[in-house]
């Protein structure tokens, strides 16, 4: 948890160094801010551990992978909804939902297992073309 400014700090100048909007930058910001505080909360379940968050601009999409070590766990496996049918979070405090707000700040999310134990999570946003209207 200490260390979640200096990575939205990294994922803001990132952004910017590769040509990104304000709107992007937003977007991997929050969503990178959820996709880890998952990793931490449920995967490390509040425990010291490793974090990695690497980032690349390939034909003008930003990547970014956010690398750990715990259990391999697949949020991707989660049906796909859309606004209409999304059901009452299903943990205290509204959690539940993240996949969902991953899925609609990004264009492209996906997982692999790290053969070495862990997960990679990939998260993909267009430079060019918003998930949603600006």
């Amino acid at each position: 948890m200490d260390h979640l400014a200096e990575v939205r700090q990294f994922v803001r100048e990132t952004v910017a160094d590769f040509g990104g909007s304000k709107r992007v930058s937003d977007d991997l910001v929050q969503a990178c801010d959820e996709a880890i505080c998952n990793v931490m909360l449920h995967g490390y379940r509040g425990k010291p551990g490793d974090i990695d968050v690497e980032a690349q601009l390939r034909d003008r999409r930003i990547e970014i992978r956010i690398l750990d070590r715990t259990p391999t766990f697949d949020p991707t496996t989660a049906p796909k909804r859309d606004a209409d049918t999304l059901p009452a979070p299903t943990r205290i405090g509204g959690m539940g939902l993240g996949i969902e707000l991953l899925r609609t700040l990004t264009d492209e999310v996906h997982h692999s297992a790290r053969p070495d134990g862990g997960n990679e999570l990939t998260l993909v946003r267009s430079i060019d073309s918003p998930t949603q209207e600006e």
